[in-house]
């Protein structure tokens, strides 16, 4: 498996990777979800203040993760950065080998190398195997939308998790 940066080149298979994965509404209330789904929404992740990684095998797309730092620093007062991690997405057919931990682990490392005190996240729910991977990687819960989205005329709850660097050693993560 290779993982390396996307480029606009890739927008066709991120679409059509986003649009399959999308398929049971965990990513997000509707408007996001469809907007994300735009020719403008997928070229948005291709560039900064995105930075975009996939995961190929060959040269099929099975997974992605995009990474972006706040504007401003929501969690402490302090100038130190704080980054959000997005779009963490594996294909259906290749969950359980380990590529999502994969992409989440490359983006914590860019992060580091960028300076970041901290990266916070949302999950929606439910969605056990999202909220199983970052616990294990030191993620804590840090607010919960009740009710934030609509799906099929099911409302579901969203997750703020976070997580700050000085924790990530004992998490055993490592370059993928």
């Amino acid at each position: 498996m290779l993982i390396r940066e996307l480029n606009l080149a890739d927008a066709g298979a991120l679409r059509n990777l986003r649009a399959l994965v999308d398929a049971g509404g965990t990513l997000g209330p509707e408007s996001e979800r469809l907007r994300a789904l735009t020719p403008e929404g997928i070229e948005q992740l291709l560039r900064p203040p995105y930075e975009t990684v996939g995961a190929f095998v060959g040269e099929k797309l099975l997974g992605s993760a995009s990474l972006y730092q706040y504007p401003v620093e929501p969690f402490d007062p302090f100038d130190v950065p704080w980054f959000a991690l997005a779009g963490v997405i594996v294909h259906p057919l290749a969950c359980k080998q380990g590529i999502g931990r994969k992409l989440v682990v490359c983006r914590l490392n860019r992060m580091q190398e960028l300076g970041a005190h901290g990266v916070s996240l949302l999950v929606n729910v439910p969605n056990p195997a999202a909220m199983a991977l970052y616990e294990s990687l030191g993620f804590q819960s840090y607010e919960v939308n009740e009710g934030a989205y609509v799906h099929n005329g099911q409302r579901y709850d969203e997750v703020t998790m976070r997580l700050r660097f000085a924790s990530l050693s004992s998490t055993g993560a490592e370059s993928p």
